[in-house]
């Protein structure tokens, strides 16, 4: 009877000094669609978070139609804030760790080739693919992440910051309408998404103003009612009959 015999596979050509050797880490790509979701979620994320930070910046600088100084102010806190965003940075090598690492090292754990999944019986070279039948080394935090999220919060600023002044224009231009269609002053409103903190005020001399949190305002000539505690110089400014009352005291209190 005539036995059949388990056909050899094909070895690749490969040169042998780079087959015996494992790939970096650096080295390791993941397939281009991956690469490309995972950094579209990236930017998706940190666009959205720069635009909020953006706005939030705009709002606590105050000003109605703002210069070049207070957009600036506003960028350079945006820069700031996008530090929050570094923790991501594992996250720019997720399509290598996803689609690379974590499959290699189960294939590495079955006795399998890391590349290919051809089971390699403890040899050196895999004779499907032609590389090396080690481990893949581990992920590590390397240059290459820390530039790619770089490269995306540059991007990412730059939408968010344009995106945010485009926003505040068109909610103060909404209010300037709606001012002039009340006809009512002082007219205000709270300013829009994501900034209802602060409010938009037109005073009856044809200006407007914003100002975060006018509500908690302090009355700089506010002073208590009850005398006794005027005199002892409570309140956020001295009144006459505290100035008076503490010259009363330090006369009196004075050496004779």
């Amino acid at each position: 009877m005539m036995g059949f015999s388990r056909p050899r596979a094909i070895v690749r050509s490969m040169d042998p000094a780079k087959a015996t050797q494992p790939a970096s880490v650096e080295q390791l790509r993941a397939p281009d669609g991956a690469n490309a979701f995972a950094f579209g979620a990236l930017f998706a994320l940190s666009a959205v978070f720069l635009f909020i930070s953006y706005c939030g910046a705009r709002a606590l600088i105050g000003g109605f139609e703002v210069g070049a100084g207070a957009i600036t102010a506003a960028v350079f806190s945006t820069a700031l804030a996008s530090i929050f965003l570094w923790w991501l940075v594992p996250f720019a090598d997720f399509a290598e760790i996803f689609w690379i690492h974590i499959p290699a090292d189960r294939r590495a754990g079955r006795g399998q080739c890391p590349h290919c999944a051809y089971p390699h019986e403890g040899r050196g070279t895999c004779t499907e693919c032609g590389r090396a039948t080690s481990p893949l080394p581990a992920w590590v935090l390397g240059a290459r992440p820390v530039k790619r999220l770089a490269w995306i919060l540059l991007a990412a600023m730059a939408v968010g910051c344009a995106a945010g002044e485009a926003w505040c224009r068109l909610d103060e231009a909404r209010f300037v309408n709606e001012s002039l269609a009340e006809r009512v002053h002082p007219f205000t409103r709270e300013r829009a998404f994501p900034t209802g903190f602060a409010r938009m005020t037109a005073l009856p001399d044809g200006s407007y103003h914003s100002e975060a949190w006018p509500e908690d305002r302090r009355d700089r000539a506010w002073q208590p009612s009850d005398p006794a505690r005027r005199e002892r110089g409570l309140g956020w400014g001295k009144s006459e009959d505290a100035i008076e009352g503490t010259a009363k005291k330090t006369a009196g209190d004075a050496p004779r």
